[in-house]
């Protein structure tokens, strides 16, 4: 296939549920080679790192969003622009929550294996979004402060403790998230059983709440059994 006819691909086709547990996978999978990226980088280009553990963060959540998604896909496929358009959580916070509530959840069925503390260490504070997506754009590309501009290495040396968080940030939420989504045959089992989680995060629930019912989620979820924690 020549560049021309593999752009007419791009974004087309229908998709199974299967397929979007694969999707989950690769893209937990992506998220830690771009971890992986942006740990190379870290000393040398700290804001080229801060972009690639922010771009790393929008992936982990990525795993959620095509987790609600695939409740449609058990009765029939759907495309990507469907899975945009209709599927994307309600708000900001909403998807803070549930991504949150979600790796939490699975540390916490983490824990009572193996009888330790598995509360995140990194905390994410409310109504960070639109921080996150100026530290991916300043990382990447020059732009104006305070009546200057301000190149991203600059910008990268002068907030490189932004980059280690952010670093750690997405790595203690990859961890959490391995215990479903490693291999691809448990995404493509979570995706499967995707129609009782999204009803799970549908609910107004807060925080607490919310855990319990993906506490309660994984506990059923055949996926889990017989693994042992990362």
């Amino acid at each position: 296939m020549n560049f021309q006819e593999f752009v007419q691909t791009i974004r087309t086709g229908q998709l199974s549920v299967d397929e979007i547990g694969r999707g989950m996978h690769k893209s937990f999978k992506n998220a830690a080679e771009l971890i992986a990226d942006a740990e190379l980088l870290l000393k040398q280009r700290p804001a080229r790192a801060m972009s690639l553990a922010v771009l790393a963060v929008e992936e982990i959540a990525k795993v959620v969003l095509l987790t609600n998604a695939a409740v449609r896909a058990r009765n029939s496929t759907i495309s990507l622009a469907d899975i945009q358009k209709e599927h994307d959580l309600q708000s900001h916070r909403h998807k803070q929550t549930v991504f949150a509530a979600y790796g939490q959840a699975i540390l916490d069925k983490m824990g009572a294996i193996t009888g330790k503390d598995n509360s995140y260490k990194q905390t994410v504070p409310s109504g960070i979004e639109p921080l996150l997506d100026y530290m991916k754009q300043l990382g990447f590309y020059v732009d104006v402060s305070d009546g200057q501009f301000i190149s991203p290495s600059k910008f990268g040396s002068d907030n490189l403790e932004w980059s280690e968080w952010l670093i750690s940030v997405a790595k203690e939420r990859l961890r959490s998230f391995n215990l479903l989504h490693k291999t691809e045959e448990k995404s493509i089992e979570v995706a499967r059983k995707a129609g009782e989680f999204a009803l799970i995060i549908s609910e107004d629930l807060d925080e607490e709440q919310l855990k319990q019912k993906i506490r309660e989620f994984i506990k059923r979820n055949q996926a889990l059994r017989g693994v042992s924690p990362p």
